[in-house]
């Protein structure tokens, strides 16, 4: 009894450790991974490869709310609910879904950094709550456990990494989610590699002072 006891534990652990990430597939030059995490029955994703336009153009890009809903794929909305500073924002967005799915929503807190070897800027974000935005009747609120958007300089271009855990919540099967959310990360970078090129946006100045601090191959 003991020994199968043993046995039992260590295939359950076994079962909920992470993964090693899985290429699925490469489109347009962009590398798309998955895998198993311990923490949900959702895989995390990533999407990876050079994105045209300098990475100035895309961190401005990026920290403009109102044109936000002009390229991020399926956004409706997009309100700043606080900017403690020019590197630091929380988010409310509102996401559209496919008939008969509820539009999705989250309030997501924005941070960006320098990498430990100042070759790419870092911006991590995560789903917190928020007093100024409760839950509505008519919208599910998606929780992104996890988001990192990798940045490093390239010339005329950018190497981007996005790594992201997002579960859409609500009644969705989580097979079905992680058989469809895989196209997102793709998406996003592909969006971004369309509009970056054309935008006429400048960084903030404590975020161009940060890029003006970037080791550059």
């Amino acid at each position: 009894m003991l020994f199968t006891l043993i046995i039992s534990l260590f295939v359950v652990s076994t079962a909920y450790c992470d993964e090693p990430w899985v290429h699925i597939t490469t489109n347009d030059a962009i590398k798309i991974y998955a895998k198993k995490v311990a923490s949900s029955p959702l895989r995390a994703l990533r999407a990876e490869g050079m994105v045209d336009g300098k990475i100035e153009n895309i961190v401005a890009i990026l920290r403009n709310v109102k044109s936000a809903t002009k390229w991020v794929p399926n956004l409706i909305e997009r309100t700043d609910l606080e900017s403690p500073s020019d590197v630091e924002v929380i988010l409310y967005d509102i996401t559209d879904m496919p008939w008969p799915l509820k539009d999705r929503d989250s309030v997501v807190h924005y941070k960006l950094s320098m990498s430990k070897d100042k070759k790419s800027l870092v911006l991590n974000f995560k789903s917190v709550d928020h007093s100024k935005m409760p839950l509505a009747d008519n919208r599910v609120r998606a929780i992104i456990t996890y988001g990192i958007l990798e940045f490093s300089p390239r010339g005329d271009k950018t190497f981007a990494r996005l790594t992201m855990l997002v579960d859409p919540m609500g009644k969705i099967p989580k097979w079905a989610v992680n058989l469809v959310q895989v196209r997102f990360p793709y998406d996003f970078l592909m969006s971004l590699n369309e509009y970056a090129p054309k935008t006429q946006l400048k960084p903030l100045p404590k975020i161009q002072k940060m890029i003006d601090q970037l080791i550059r191959d």
